[in-house]
C-alpha cells in the first residue's frame, strides 16, 4: 500500500485484498522480554487504545476468536535488524530475527495506527536496512547545551525513526570533576544526566556513543591559564608569521607535551565510564596548526602525518584502557594517505563531507582500499543559516548513502553542527534529520517528495504534509536571495548578522527578490495559523518554525531598507520604527524558545545579534 507514508520507507510493501478492522478488545502478544521491545509495546498499546477501545499486551495465546497482533521471534528472518509484517482481516503478524527486528516492526506498526486509524489495508511489508549503524550527531558545543528532556525527547524521535546510534558532540561542556575551570563558563552536562541519557537510549536500541574532542576545537579549554601551556601554538605568534588563525585562542594540544597526554587521560577517565557503548569517538579533526608550533621540530624530524598517528595512537590505548574502539573524522588521515593502514587496527574513520558534491565515492574507495572501516558522514546543512539550506542538505544526504553502499561503509552518521553561537532552532534540524534516517535505512526507494510526505505525516503528525513542505520552502531561501552560493552557510544568515554599514553581504542580495520572498513567507505564516493545532508533543516545534520564518522576513525587511539609502525620509522613519518594535519582540520570543529546549548558558552570544540591531534602529531613527 504506497500511499501509507511510512519513515523510512520499507525494503518491500505489497498490498493484498481486504482490511482489518481494529477490535473493540484486542491483544498484543508477545514473545520475549526484551526491555526495549516491551517499551514500543505499551506503546503501540496507547496508540490503539486512542484509535479502538481496550486493548493489552500478553506473554500467551489470545482467546480463541480474538483479534491481536503478534509479535514473534523467527530464525528464518536474514537480517539481525529486518522483520516482516502482515495484516490479515483476522489479525497481524509481525516476525523477526532479534527482539532488535521486532522493535523496529512496532516502529512500524506504529506509524500505520497513525496513518490508518480504525481501518488497516491488508498488506505484506519485508523490510531490512542498507546500513547496519545508522546514526544522529548533535552538536552541544558551540552554543546550546540541551536540558536533558530535550536530549530524551530527540532519543525517542531517533528510535521512531529507526536511528541505532546517537552522538552528542562535547568540548567543555561535561562537568569534568578534575577540571571544573573548563566549563566554568557554561551550564554542563554532569555524569548522572549522561548515564540518564545512555539508559534511555539502551532501552531503545540506540547505541550512545560518546565523543569528546581530542587534539582541535581546544580552544574553549586552552584559553584557561592553567591549560593554556599545553597548547600547540599561540594565535599571535601564527599570525606574526603569516599562519593560518581560526580563533583569538589557542586551538589545538600539544602532541610532544606529556602534559597534555595526562590531560587527556585524565578527562576519558572521568568521561568515558557515563557510557555503556564500546566505541568512542576521539574526533581528533581541523587540527590546522598541528606541527607548527612547539611540536614543529619533531614534525620536521618524522613528518606531520606521523606525528598525527601516533597521537591516534596514544588517544587510542588510552581509550582502551576504560574497553572502547575509537572513531575519529577522517579529514586529516586523508592528506596522508599512506599512513592510513598505520592507523589503529579497532580504529574507525569517519569520512565527513557536507557539500551535495562531496566525494564520498573517491574518499571511499581510499579507505576501503586500505582495509579500513569507514562511515559516511554528511550533514543536516542547518548551521550557519537561519532555516537552514534545504537542496544541499537532501543532495549531501543522498549522495552519502550512495557513496557508502558502493564502497562498503560500515555506517552512516547524519551530523548537526551548531558552528556561530548554534542560533538556529533545533525544528530546523528534524527534517533533514528524518530524511538522513530515511536514506540511511533504505536509500533507494522513496522519491525526496515522498519522504517529505512521510516526515509530515510521522514526525510532524500533519496528514496534509503542509508543514514539512513549509520546512523545506523556507530552508531553501539561501537559493532563491543569493547571487552566489556561500560554502556551508546561507546568505540569509550572514544578512541578519552584518552590521548596517558593512556590505560584503548585502552586495551578494537579489535585490529583485526580497518583495516576493517577504510575500512567501507572509504565506507560510498563514498556513502555519491554518493548521490544526499540534499535539502538546509538537507545539514548541510549531512556535519555533514561526519564530525562524518572522526572523528572515525581518532580515529581508532589513536588507531591502539597507539597500536603499535615498529612500523617502518618512517612509524610512515608519519602517525603522516597525523594525525596532519587530526586533524587540523577536528578541524576546528567541529567549523564550532558547530556555524552553537549553540551558541557559551562550544564550547572550547569540542576543548580542539582537541587542546590535536594534541599537542600529534606533541610531538610524
Amino acid at each position: 500500500m504506497n500511499n501509507i507514508p511510512l519513515l523510512p520507507p520499507p525494503r518491500r510493501i505489497s498490498r493484498r485484498p481486504g482490511q482489518w478492522e481494529l477490535p473493540r478488545v484486542g491483544f498484543i502478544c508477545v514473545e520475549g522480554r526484551d526491555p526495549g521491545l516491551l517499551l514500543a509495546v505499551k506503546s503501540l498499546e496507547k496508540s490503539l487504545q486512542s484509535r479502538a477501545g481496550r486493548w493489552c499486551w500478553i506473554e500467551t495465546a489470545p482467546p480463541p476468536k480474538a483479534q491481536a497482533i503478534h509479535l514473534r521471534l523467527d530464525a528464518a528472518i536474514e537480517h539481525e535488524q529486518g522483520y516482516t509484517i502482515d495484516i490479515r482481516p483476522d489479525r497481524v503478524e509481525a516476525r523477526a530475527k532479534t527482539p532488535v527486528g521486532l522493535f523496529y516492526a512496532v516502529q512500524t506498526l506504529q506509524q500505520i495506527t497513525r496513518s490508518c486509524r480504525r481501518s488497516w489495508p491488508c498488506l505484506h511489508i519485508a523490510d531490512q536496512p542498507d546500513f547496519a549503524r545508522r546514526g544522529f550527531y548533535h552538536d552541544i558545543s558551540r552554543g546550546k547545551v540541551p536540558k536533558v528532556q530535550t536530549i530524551l525527547w530527540l532519543v525517542e524521535k531517533l528510535a521512531e525513526l529507526k536511528i541505532n546510534e546517537f552522538q552528542l558532540y562535547i568540548e567543555n561542556v561535561y562537568a569534568f570533576k578534575r577540571h571544573r575551570e573548563m566549563y566554568a563558563d557554561t551550564t554542563p552536562l554532569t555524569a548522572r544526566e549522561l548515564k540518564r541519557i545512555d539508559k534511555a537510549c539502551r532501552l531503545r536500541h540506540i547505541d550512545f556513543v560518546p565523543s569528546l574532542t581530542s587534539l582541535g576545537h581546544f580552544e574553549k579549554i586552552l584559553r584557561h591559564p592553567r591549560y593554556r601551556p599545553l597548547a600547540e601554538a599561540e594565535p599571535a605568534d601564527l599570525k606574526q608569521r603569516g599562519l593560518t588563525c581560526w580563533s583569538d585562542d589557542p586551538w589545538s594540544l600539544c602532541v610532544t607535551d606529556p602534559r597534555a597526554k595526562t590531560l587527556i587521560t585524565e578527562m576519558y577517565a572521568d568521561f568515558l565510564p557515563n557510557f555503556s557503548s564500546s566505541q568512542f569517538n576521539i574526533c581528533c579533526d581541523e587540527a590546522y596548526d598541528l606541527g607548527v608550533g612547539r611540536s614543529q621540530a619533531e614534525a620536521q624530524k618524522q613528518g606531520v602525518g606521523r606525528l598525527y598517528v601516533e597521537w591516534i595512537k596514544f588517544c587510542a590505548d588510552a581509550a582502551a584502557e576504560h574497553g572502547k574502539r575509537v572513531q575519529l573524522w577522517g579529514d586529516i588521515i586523508l592528506k596522508y594517505p599512506e599512513l592510513i593502514r598505520e592507523l589503529p587496527a579497532n580504529a574507525t574513520v569517519l569520512e565527513w563531507g557536507y557539500g551535495a558534491q562531496h566525494p564520498f565515492l573517491e574518499h571511499g574507495k581510499l579507505f576501503a582500499s586500505c582495509g579500513r572501516p569507514f562511515y559516511v558522514c554528511p550533514g543536516t546543512s542547518s548551521w550557519g543559516s537561519l532555516a537552514g539550506r534545504t537542496a544541499n542538505a537532501l543532495a549531501n544526504l543522498r549522495a552519502a548513502a550512495t557513496g557508502g553502499l558502493q564502497r562498503g561503509a560500515v555506517g552512516y552518521l547524519n551530523t548537526d553542527w551548531g558552528d556561530n553561537g548554534h542560533q538556529q532552532l533545533l525544528a530546523v534540524s528534524l527534517l533533514p534529520m528524518a530524511f538522513g534516517a530515511a536514506v540511511a535505512w533504505n536509500h533507494g526507494l522513496a522519491s525526496d517528495a515522498a519522504i517529505i510526505d512521510a516526515v509530515s505525516a510521522q514526525l510532524f503528525a500533519d496528514s496534509s504534509g503542509r508543514i514539512a513542505q513549509l520546512a523545506a520552502d523556507i530552508g531553501n531561501v539561501y537559493q532563491r536571495i543569493n547571487r552566489d552560493p556561500l560554502p556551508n552557510s546561507s546568505l540569509d544568515f550572514h544578512l541578519f548578522r552584518e552590521p548596517w554599514a558593512q556590505t560584503t553581504y548585502l552586495e551578494k542580495a537579489r535585490q529583485n527578490r526580497m518583495a516576493s520572498e517577504i510575500a512567501r513567507l507572509e504565506r507560510h505564516l498563514a498556513t502555519l495559523k491554518q493548521l490544526p493545532s499540534p499535539n502538546r508533543d509538537l507545539a514548541l516545534v510549531w512556535q519555533e518554525l514561526s519564530f525562524t520564518i518572522r526572523v528572515i522576513r525581518h532580515t529581508l525587511r532589513r536588507t531591502m531598507l539597507r539597500a536603499q539609502p535615498t529612500a523617502a525620509p518618512e517612509s524610512a522613519r515608519r519602517e525603522i520604527a516597525a523594525l525596532i518594535a519587530d526586533i524587540r519582540r523577536l528578541r524576546r520570543e528567541f529567549k523564550v524558545l532558547w530556555r524552553k529546549r537549553n540551558k541557559k548558558s551562550r544564550w547572550a552570544d547569540v542576543d548580542a545579534h539582537f541587542k546590535r540591531m536594534e541599537l542600529e534602529y534606533r541610531r538610524l531613527r
